[in-house]
């Protein structure tokens, strides 16, 4: 079976075309083992139905940043490439945050020089302390959430 829109070949029981992400509208049917129906992703939450694309293994959609497909366990290749960590931004934060050199870390440059220029108030250095608390604290959170949430 083909896309109708772009032609690319479809894999049996693809939903979505993983070439250009048209929705199929009739699947081919193709019968599932009871052992991969229980593993399936469980329904996606309203909350995360925006950053949802389709796996290029099966056409299932998943988050934008699953490294593999939870269902037919295709690489996906979406994770980012420069992941910051979590806790040396924290450290960086408590230790030398009063010159932003936590956010040149993290690649935030503009808020980095507004640090350094206000240093000598020490304003800096009490926000980077709570940064820096905040960014140790947040011990659920993984290094690519962190980086998609302060350094984005």
């Amino acid at each position: 079976m083909n896309c109708e829109t772009c032609g690319a070949g479809l894999k049996p029981g693809a939903t979505r075309c993983v070439k250009c992400g048209t929705s199929i509208a009739s699947p081919v049917a193709t019968p599932v083992p009871p052992s991969v129906a229980q593993t399936q992703a469980p329904p996606v939450h309203p909350h995360y139905a925006g950053q949802q694309v389709p796996c290029p293994g099966c056409g299932t959609m998943i988050h934008v940043s699953a490294m593999s497909c939870p269902r037919c366990g295709a690489v996906t290749g979406s994770a980012p490439a420069n992941v910051k960590s979590r806790v040396t931004a924290g450290i960086l934060a408590l230790l030398l945050g009063g010159l932003g050199v936590h956010k040149f870390y993290c690649g935030k440059i503009a808020w980095g020089v507004v640090y350094l220029l206000f240093f000598w108030t020490y304003i800096p250095a009490l926000v980077a302390f709570i940064e820096g608390i905040i960014y140790l604290s947040s011990t659920r959170m993984s290094d690519a959430e962190f980086t998609q949430k302060y350094c984005g």
